[in-house]
């Protein structure tokens, strides 16, 4: 889950803790990223805000796809 407010941050990862979801939450469009690289396997959906400063909303899955390619 990404979002460059932190408070939205929090709000969305307790809920989304409280349905019974793993949820590793960043503020940083390229730190979520980096994470991503460092483990494409470990994440099952990426939940982002559309405008972020560096990496948009929309840029970020399309660099997550070419990482992971999405399944046919």
């Amino acid at each position: 889950m990404v979002d460059d407010e932190s408070v939205i941050v929090r709000m969305l990862k307790t809920t989304l803790e409280n349905l019974g979801h793993r949820v590793t939450a960043k503020t940083s469009s390229l730190k979520a990223l980096a994470e991503f690289r460092a483990a494409p396997g470990h994440f099952d959906l990426i939940i982002t805000d559309q405008t972020m400063p560096a990496l948009s909303g929309t840029a970020l899955p399309q660099e997550a796809l070419k990482i992971r390619p999405a399944h046919p």
